[in-house]
């Protein structure tokens, strides 16, 4: 009997390995196998042992059941028959109606084999030798992923595969095809001679991967065909050449390797293409790209990354839809970790890719260095922080500088006896700055003849102390609550301290809204700080109901009472009074969810920034929108005027169908910018796509242009696309 067990345990997982992720176990000799049956009997003199009637052979998780199993002891062969079902452990059960293996286990045969596999994948075969110890050969195979029609299990799957021989080498670890056909819903789709792909046991094989095809106006019509190199278990290359019939060849590689410590990535393109230049056309142009990106960890407190981008020219990346970055940034980084610190070191490069971008006015950033810590609080829960940095900024034209900064704060939160929350804050800042060719008076990078510029240091000290205050109101009721909170922040500090001799790097894009209302630095960086004193208002009201949903409205300004603006107009911040800012939004429900920002102009109430976002619906149909305003102000200052509509309709159809459709246009030059629009259906073994979409943007030799993708994944084969 104990050879029975190994013919259950050994022979059918061999076999089922060709389509599943089954591995071929060995057989536990140590293992007890327990045999049950109604009968069991041994004719001596054909030296025969038959097991009959409900026969169950059990060892470890393994089952092995039939209606009768033997053993011919001079023959050495165990045959089952009738009913056979093995159950694994890993849960795969498989299903015959006889099978003959030799006791030594290397040669066997079994007929009318039926498994279903752990991802209930489906596995059918009229036999299937097994020979030596290398070999499973299936005749007459069929293999499927599908689930079978719940309504009528007899009707074909939604896809399968046919083939008259299925060959598993367990050696070389391959499955080859031979005769074999794609066929969807029962119909014959596509044939192939032969067919080899690695069985599931193997992570990564060298070989060809699926075709992909490409149509662009750049390109035209081509075909990438892939191809796999396994160069060791921790490193492979990916070589795919992208043949066209507007741009001939298009090579593409990619190399990836694994570490101990981390891991990295090397890609590139290269083609010789004709490129327009100021209206002249320049013959076999060299043009491609470089990325990498990596991560190690050094220690278990330190940390290198980098992100190279590279691209030969401005226009080739989005030409050839390699990606839509509109600046490429490269960046090397050291990081540093242990309790409450951190510090980093860092390098940038910035490629600008849009025609207005001058490539010798771009920051190198060589080096930025940082660091944070935040201390413990204390039995009143005041803590002290103190970030530190140094920074370098090169260009190849235009202004140089250099920055050495120390910010301390600390800051302490209080309670009151009536329920009032007080955060009371003091902290410092020094920055020593180092310059060349440092506006001082318009903050140009590149200053031109005549423009008074400074070189030499600088510096300051500035202190800032700020009380903030608030007292929630809460009110409860039976199924309704809501808070209303009047907040309060009064900040003091000196004036002045943005001396045109400091050069301003990181503080020119000011945006004055309600989630920088109560920041001590209004500005988004550190070259620039707010000075002066000034009073920070706001009234927050926020409602809850299992009826109703959430709702917050906010609403506040600010007011300067001491110095003069840091701002410049247009920012809603150049006046003592500042203009309003605040934010409205509602959730009823998880399947409505609505958020609007604004800025208000303090005289008129005329609206400068309005941000309005939503999302309406269940999945089964949900309607998005996204609305952008920014207009200049009553004198003609601040950002240029922009207004601007993104639509959106997404909707899961059924089970296995979605589909939606995106829209966006320029309200300011009421132009398109784009449409598009998706369909998908997905199940547990197909997973088919097709999207379309027009974008209208130019820039030189970057036209209005169409991309179709169409994509078609078989689960287990690969899939195709476009």
């Amino acid at each position: 009997m104990a050879s029975a067990v190994a013919f259950g345990l050994v022979f059918l997982p061999g076999l089922a390995l060709g389509q599943s992720t089954m591995p071929l176990p060995e057989l536990d000799s140590d293992t007890p196998a327990l045999l049950s049956a109604d009968e069991v009997t041994y004719d001596e003199s054909l030296g025969v042992a038959t097991a009959r009637g409900n026969v169950e052979i059990s060892q470890g998780d393994r089952v092995l059941k039939a209606d009768a199993i033997s053993y011919n002891m001079r023959n050495d062969v165990v045959t089952a028959s009738g009913n056979i079902t093995l159950i694994e452990p890993s849960g795969e059960l498989i299903f015959a109606e006889y099978i003959e293996l030799t006791s030594d286990l290397k040669e066997g045969f079994i007929r009318d084999v039926r498994a279903l596999l752990t991802d209930r994948s489906r596995l059918a075969a009229a036999s299937g030798v097994r020979q030596g110890d290398r070999e499973t050969t299936f005749r007459k195979a069929v293999f499927s992923p599908c689930e079978l029609c719940r309504d009528d299990p007899t009707r074909a799957p939604l896809w399968q595969v046919k083939a008259a021989e299925v060959t598993h080498d367990q050696e070389e670890r391959v499955i080859q095809y031979r005769d074999a056909w794609l066929e969807m819903f029962g119909v014959p789709i596509l044939y192939t001679p032969y067919l080899e792909h690695p069985d599931p046991t193997v992570d990564r094989k060298s070989g060809f991967l699926a075709p992909r095809y490409h149509h662009s106006d750049a390109m035209g019509h081509g075909i990438e065909v892939p191809y796999f190199f396994t160069i060791g278990p921790d490193k492979d290359l990916t070589l795919a050449p992208i043949f066209t019939t507007e741009q001939g060849l298009l090579m593409t590689a990619e190399y990836r390797q694994i570490m101990t410590s981390g891991e990295f990535s090397v890609s590139g393109s290269a083609t010789l293409d004709d490129m327009t230049r100021n209206g002249k056309v320049d013959k076999n142009q060299f043009r491609g790209h470089f990325f990498a990106e990596g991560e190690f960890s050094i220690t278990p407190n330190y940390r290198a990354s980098f992100d190279i981008k590279q691209s030969a020219d401005d226009t080739y990346l989005r030409e050839f839809d390699f990606t839509n970055d509109r600046t490429l940034t490269s960046r090397g980084t050291v990081e540093y970790f242990e309790g409450r610190d951190y510090g980093s070191l860092n390098a940038f490069l910035f490629d600008g890719q849009r025609a207005q971008d001058d490539d010798e006015e771009a920051p190198i950033v060589l080096p930025e260095l940082q660091y944070s810590f935040i201390g413990e609080p204390d039995e009143r829960g005041a803590f002290f922080s103190i970030d530190a940095g140094m920074l370098n900024i090169l260009r190849e034209e235009g202004q140089d500088s250099r920055r050495l900064s120390l910010h301390g704060q600390w800051e302490m939160p209080y309670a009151g006896e009536m329920g009032d929350l007080y955060r009371i804050k003091a902290a410092l800042s020094g920055d020593l700055y180092w310059g060349n060719d440092v506006d001082k008076v318009g903050e140009d990078v590149t200053p031109g003849p005549g423009v008074n510029t400074q070189d030499g240091f600088a510096g300051r000290l500035f202190p800032q102390v700020a009380v903030e205050w608030r007292y929630p109101w809460v009110s409860y009721q039976e199924d309704f609550a809501q808070t209303l909170e009047p907040i309060i922040q009064v900040v003091a500090s000196p004036e002045g301290f943005n001396d045109g001799d400091i050069p301003n790097e990181d503080s020119r894009d000011v945006e004055f809204d309600d989630s920088n209302l109560f920041s001590l630095n209004r500005f988004p960086g550190d070259d620039r700080v707010s000075s002066g004193s000034r009073v920070d208002y706001a009234l927050r009201w926020t409602a809850e109901s299992p009826d109703f949903g959430w709702g917050e409205v906010f609403f506040g300004q600010s007011f300067r009472f001491l110095g003069g603006s840091d701002f410049e107009a247009g920012s809603g911040l150049e006046d003592d009074l500042s203009d309003f800012v605040g934010r409205v939004a509602f959730e009823p429900d998880p399947t409505f969810r609505t958020r609007y920002r604004f800025r208000l102009d303090k005289d008129s109430l005329k609206g400068r920034r309005h941000d309005f976002s939503a999302s309406i619906g269940p999945p089964a149909y949900t309607f998005t929108t996204q609305y952008t305003l920014a207009t200049l102000d009553d004198t003609g200052s601040g950002p240029e005027d922009s207004e601007e509509i993104r639509l959106g309709f997404s909707t899961q159809i059924n089970e296995f169908w979605s589909a939606g459709v995106t829209y966006l246009r320029d309200l300011d030059e009421d132009e398109t910018r784009s449409y598009g629009g998706q369909i998908r259906y997905h199940d547990e073994c197909f997973d088919l796509r097709l999207r379309a979409e027009r974008e209208f943007f130019n820039d030189r030799d970057l036209k209005p242009s169409d991309t179709i993708l169409f994509e078609v994944v078989f689960k287990h084969l690969g899939g195709v696309s476009s």
